[in-house]
């Protein structure tokens, strides 16, 4: 479902009195115009940047700040529509994947940061360079990403299943999830891309090697799609969606619908990233579903060679600055004030899984301790990019998304799925 938000903070007098003795309110000199993909701020990342909003225009008398705000899929098409208009916000969300920013860099759109005034902000190793593109660093991470299955306890144990260390546990559980009328596991279908990182994840349970996705996309080392262990993973997807596993609406389910089938408890697994860890402190949602939430390791395939402590974790979404900002100075001082407070924020209200180093609470949430311990767990990361992203073009990822939900809708069969995106990478690599 589309959301579209705008908010406009203005310092209030009282503000202006705590820090700078003002008796009257001065009217805003400044505007900023940000936008991102966090229309609820009830919870969330969404609570997060309004705290962080809220200071900043505290600490900065003269300035107001309008947010325009949509769901992922949206806020991508919405943004690439003010790019081609040359109307980019001047502080964004987006993401600092290698066909995502690109077209950005090469259009002269977003700017170029100096990466020595980010540094000293506990990022994670590797976080601020998953934000570089040919050498220059062109944002900052807003999160940690891995990705997870989150379960409902409480479903689990009126259908007498336990929760899965495996996909065969899994399809087992399928018809006593379905006698109870529940749908086993949940995600978003429709845009693609939570199937296409679904692949990843199944390649490597299936090879136990990350780096063989990212060497078929790269044309190394002769490793094509085309691949046995490939026609493998993509048959023991669509063999999953063959065993009801998923819902029935999969490939029109949008990230809305399917989230909004897991917390109103009418599915028991919903599959995405740690960043929807935020669910567990969502007073949004009912104090039932929180209750009963947890959350797995993605769980392994018997026979496969890869681990539950091999999880795909990369650095996600980013915030960047229009290189066309009229308030440019301004809005790369918002960035530092927003690297300096977002990590702790978003952990400290269970918003998500931060880029940066973060001290555990004895009041944090079940669900984010267990990803904290996840990673502590780690045997091995893929590091980089999903798959889809992980390519150089826009057209490769697009087409990854429709040959997925393709394979997904029993249209095409997992070979055809394998030749055509070989075909496609082959065409990438040209790039």
């Amino acid at each position: 479902m589309k959301k579209f938000l705008v908010i406009t903070l203005i310092l209030l007098t009282a503000c202006a009195i705590l820090f700078t003795g003002c008796t009257k309110k001065k009217d805003a000199e400044i505007t900023l115009k940000m936008g991102d993909c966090h229309p609820d701020r009830n919870g969330g990342v969404g609570f997060v940047l309004d705290k962080i909003n809220t200071e900043f225009l505290m600490a900065h008398q003269g300035v107001s700040l309008t947010v325009e705000s949509y769901q992922d899929q949206p806020w991508q098409e919405k943004a690439r529509i003010y790019a081609t208009a040359n109307q980019l916000p001047d502080v964004f969300k987006w993401w600092t994947f290698p066909n995502m920013i690109g077209p950005f860099v090469k259009a002269g759109q977003v700017e170029k940061l100096n990466k020595s005034d980010f540094s000293g902000f506990g990022y994670l190793p590797g976080a601020l360079e998953s934000c570089e593109y040919e050498g220059n660093l062109y944002g900052v991470p807003a999160s940690g990403d891995m990705w997870v299955i989150y379960v409902n306890k409480d479903l689990f144990a009126k259908a007498g299943v336990a929760l899965p260390l495996s996909w065969e546990d899994i399809i087992a559980a399928v018809p006593r999830f379905k006698e109870r009328n529940i749908t086993p596991l949940v995600t978003n279908g429709l845009e693609g891309w939570p199937l296409s990182i679904f692949f990843d994840n199944i390649l490597q349970r299936i090879n136990g090697d990350f780096t063989r996705n990212y060497n078929a996309i790269d044309r190394i080392g002769g490793v094509k799609f085309t691949d046995p262990d490939f026609i493998q993973a993509a048959a023991y997807v669509q063999n999953l969606v063959k065993a009801d596993v998923f819902n029935p609406n999969l490939t029109i389910s949008d990230y809305g619908d399917a989230q909004n089938q897991f917390v109103q408890e009418r599915a028991a697994m919903y599959m995405m990233g740690s960043w929807e860890m935020g669910m567990a402190a969502n007073p949004g949602f009912s104090e039932s579903f929180r209750n009963n939430l947890d959350v797995i390791k993605f769980p392994v395939i018997q026979g496969g060679k890869g681990t539950a402590d091999d999880p795909m974790v990369w650095f996600g979404g980013n915030f960047v600055v229009s290189a066309n900002s009229r308030n440019k100075a301004l809005a790369v001082e918002y960035l530092k004030f927003l690297a300096e407070r977002f990590g702790s924020y978003c952990w400290d209200s269970g918003a998500g899984f931060p880029a940066q180093k973060v001290t555990p609470k004895a009041s944090d949430s079940d669900v984010s301790k267990k990803l904290l311990q996840f990673s502590a767990e780690a045997k091995s990361i893929s590091g980089k990019a999903p798959g889809l992203d992980y390519g150089k073009t826009n057209a490769f990822k697009e087409e990854h998304q429709e040959l997925i939900r393709q394979l997904c809708a029993q249209i095409i069969t997992p070979e055809v799925f394998c030749q055509r995106l070989d075909a496609a990478a082959e065409q990438d690599s040209k790039q």
